[in-house]
C-alpha cells in the first residue's frame, strides 16, 4: 500500500506567484516519491496548486471536506472525482482533522493562512500529546516564508511555555532537496 502524506495550505495563492509554483513542484515530487495525498480537498489555492500537480504526476489524492465547506463552494462536487480520487465527506472541522491525521503518513505545512496555522498547531500539539506518534512534520519554509512563525517557536521556548523537545516533532524544510531527502526518511 502507498504512503500517503497530508498537506496543509493556503485556500488562496498569496501574492507571492513564486509560493503556488513552490506548491505545485512539492505536488509533483509527492508523486514522484510514490506518495499518494491527503488534503483538505479545495481546488484553490496553495493546496488546490499542490494537489493538481501530484494528480498530473500520477498521486491519489483523498480530500476530506467537511459539509459546510461544499456550502461555500470551495470544491465542485459535480466534477470533485476529477480532482479527488477519493472525496470524504465530515460532519465538521474536528472530525475532518482526525480523519486527515488518521489516513496520513507524514505531513506538510505549506504556506498559509489563519487555517493552515491551526492544522500546524494541532498537529504539533496531539504529537506533544502523544496521540499522533511515529509521524514526521516537515514545515516548507521555501523563501522564508514561515520564519515569523519559527522565531514565535523559539520564543515560546526561551519564555519556558515551550519545551526545547518540541523541536523533534518537526522538521524545517527549505528546499526541494531537503524535501526529497525528508520523504525518504518517512
Amino acid at each position: 500500500m502507498k504512503k500517503k502524506i497530508c498537506i496543509f495550505g493556503g485556500s488562496k495563492t498569496g501574492k507571492n506567484k513564486n509560493i503556488e509554483d513552490s506548491a505545485k513542484m512539492i505536488g509533483k515530487i509527492i508523486a514522484e516519491n510514490n506518495f499518494d495525498l491527503v488534503f483538505g480537498a479545495g481546488e484553490t489555492g496553495i493546496m488546490g496548486a499542490a494537489a493538481s500537480s501530484a494528480i498530473k504526476n500520477g498521486a491519489k489524492t483523498t480530500g476530506i471536506i467537511p459539509d459546510f465547506l461544499i456550502k461555500h463552494d470551495l470544491i465542485d462536487t459535480k466534477h470533485s472525482n476529477d480532482f479527488n480520487s477519493e472525496l470524504i465527506i465530515t460532519n465538521d472541522m474536528h472530525e475532518r482533522k482526525r480523519k486527515m491525521y488518521n489516513e496520513s503518513n507524514a505531513f506538510l505545512i505549506l504556506p498559509g493562512g489563519i487555517g493552515t496555522l491551526d492544522e500546524c498547531f494541532e498537529v504539533l500539539t496531539w504529537c506533544q500529546l502523544k496521540q499522533i506518534k511515529n509521524k514526521k512534520i516537515g514545515i516548507i519554509n521555501f523563501e522564508g516564508y514561515w520564519n515569523p512563525l519559527l522565531n514565535l517557536i523559539n520564543h515560546l521556548i526561551n519564555e519556558e511555555f515551550m519545551g526545547e523537545y518540541n523541536l523533534n516533532f518537526f522538521q524545517v524544510i527549505e528546499n526541494s532537496d531537503e524535501l526529497k531527502k525528508f520523504l525518504k526518511m518517512i
